[in-house]
């Protein structure tokens, strides 16, 4: 098995002619969250010319991968 990438949290901000949108990827890299905000919200940051009209700002949080959940059910036998 082989060891689990570690992911990432991005807070982002879109903004465009006064409009904002917030939003947030889990994504193993800065390239991958990329790729995610233009599919999602491609036309947002696009004009149709193809022109960026909108700018990105982002906030970048490592996820931990020691968090375990355990669940205990107590069973009494009577």
């Amino acid at each position: 098995m082989s060891p689990v990438q570690p992911r990432k949290r991005y807070i982002i901000k879109l903004e465009r002619n006064g409009e904002t949108v917030q939003i947030v990827v889990i994504a193993k890299n800065l390239e991958s969250m990329y790729k995610e905000v233009y599919r999602l919200y491609g036309d947002f940051l696009i004009d149709e010319k193809g022109n960026d009209t909108g700018t990105i700002s982002f906030e970048e949080i490592a996820l931990s991968s020691t968090v375990k959940q355990s669940l205990y059910i107590h069973t009494s036998k009577q």
